[in-house]
């Protein structure tokens, strides 16, 4: 028999007394069952739930709005949300607030028992991680990330996600710009989860296309189509026991982010040519550089596999957002280039230095890395890198103070203006956001801006 305390809230009788059932028959014989949502809290007062099943639309007290209290006085209890109408509106909103799922009634049970054990467990690693963390609180001893450089605190809280995500099975989804590193952090959560000694297998999905996705992700049996000549293991089991990275997840069309979603409701798959289906004990983590949840409202992605990507959420910063971390990559990247062109370079000159800070880096640290490559490939043994290559085949170069001409000085107007372009041209044309970072109102930006307009006209 299975010792977990569910608690079930729902205000027709009818649906309480075949869930129970449901339940009992699963081995689940610590049920609560109640009608009137305002009796929650004094249960949970007298009781040690692990589990809540809660209706939506109820009388006495709307469902979200007792899901709201229920997040912020009982956080460590799942909260499963049902409700008749499949809203996506709605299914977003309690997800945002700390739903564990939603489903719509009646349910799959399949579906339903499954959505319950992984809610059950994740509690579960939830209370043992918490255990363990007041057992070392006086151990300072972190686990280490030397491999991604960093001295940024917005890292050091992304670090603190991967630490919580790591030891579940939950899946994860990581978002951020191309280039900031979402491969790299999806394989330290594999590294120090309890799947390290397993496969960590990584699929680029936008390289995919939509005919080959069922026989490159799930293989198939010989013969299962015409040039079928042998079986083929497809991704999906390739990485059983372990870890698959779905990058580009974004990329998926609404058929193929189906099927996807059909393999992580029950753990299973099909191999192209055979009806018999292939389980699987399996750990997701997706990426994608889109903004998913603006996705799901445009009807572009389906709203119920965001649910289950989004378990875990991380979103990686821009490096541009990352500070001193500019200078810090450089650094390393340019002994990684001395390594590789075998040459001993002193360093950057201060201008080049400079550069680097002032550039948006639109491709993050993958274009850093680039930059900075070129530029020791470049550049003499034994020198500094006086010199670098930004998009646009535009060269800074160092130009020596005594060679500065009455032509090099520009009037304190005009340096502005130009100031103003910059930042402009950072913000990709917000004079909202290039307002705040000028220290400026709009308003007075815009103003300033007519009158370049009109300077240039003239």
């Amino acid at each position: 028999m299975k010792s977990s305390t569910i608690l079930v809230v729902d205000d027709e009788i009818t649906y309480l007394k075949l869930l129970e059932s449901l339940l009992f028959q699963e081995g689940y014989t610590n049920i609560i069952t109640e009608g009137n949502p305002l009796n929650v809290f004094p249960i949970l007062e007298k009781y040690e739930v692990d589990l809540i099943i809660l209706d939506i639309y109820m009388p006495h007290l709307d469902g979200l709005l007792l899901l709201e209290k229920l997040a912020d006085s009982y956080p460590t209890v799942p909260v499963i949300m049902v409700t008749a109408v499949d809203e996506i509106d709605i299914a977003l909103k309690a997800i945002k607030i700390g739903a564990y799922e939603f489903i719509t009634k009646p349910p799959e049970i399949d579906r339903l028992l499954l959505t319950i054990t992984r809610a059950l467990e994740a509690k579960l690693i939830t209370k043992e991680r918490d255990t363990l963390r007041e057992i070392s609180a006086g151990d300072k001893k972190k686990i280490e990330f030397k491999d991604i450089v960093t001295e940024s605190p917005l890292m050091h809280k992304v670090f603190e996600l991967v630490e919580i995500f790591a030891p579940t099975n939950e899946t994860v989804l990581i978002v951020g710009e191309t280039g900031t590193g979402k491969d790299l952090i999806a394989k330290k959560i594999h590294d120090i989860s309890p799947r390290k000694y397993q496969p960590f297998v990584s699929v680029n999905l936008a390289s995919i296309s939509s005919s080959l996705f069922e026989s490159e992700l799930f293989g198939y049996e010989k013969g299962a189509f015409t040039g079928a000549s042998t079986e083929k293991i497809g991704y999906f089991e390739a990485a059983n026991g372990g870890t698959i990275y779905l990058d580009e997840i974004g990329e998926l069309n609404k058929d193929l982010q189906g099927k996807l979603l059909r393999v992580i409701q029950y753990n299973e798959i099909y191999r192209l040519g055979n009806s018999k289906p292939v389980k699987l004990d399996i750990r997701i983590i997706a990426a994608t550089n889109k903004e998913l949840f603006e996705s799901v409202k445009k009807h572009e992605f389906r709203a119920d596999l965001f649910y289950r990507l989004n378990r875990g959420f991380i979103k990686l910063p821009s490096l541009r957002m990352r500070g001193n971390d500019i200078r810090l990559l450089a650094d390393y990247f340019m002994k990684i280039g001395c390594k590789i062109y075998k040459k001993n370079i002193a360093g950057f000159t201060n201008e080049i230095e400079e550069a680097l800070l002032r550039y948006h880096f639109p491709g993050n640290v993958r274009e850093l890395e680039n930059i900075v490559l070129n530029a020791v490939a470049k550049c003499k043994n034994g020198d500094n890198i006086d010199s670098i290559e930004l998009p646009q085949n535009y060269v800074l170069e160092k130009t020596p103070s005594s060679d500065l001409t009455i032509g090099d000085i520009f009037p304190l107007e005009e340096a502005i203006n130009n100031h103003i372009r910059s930042v402009l041209q950072r913000t990709d044309g917000n004079t909202t956001k290039a307002a705040a970072l000028l220290g400026i109102s709009e308003r007075t930006l815009q103003r300033k801006l007519k009158k370049i307009k009109g300077d240039t006209i003239r």
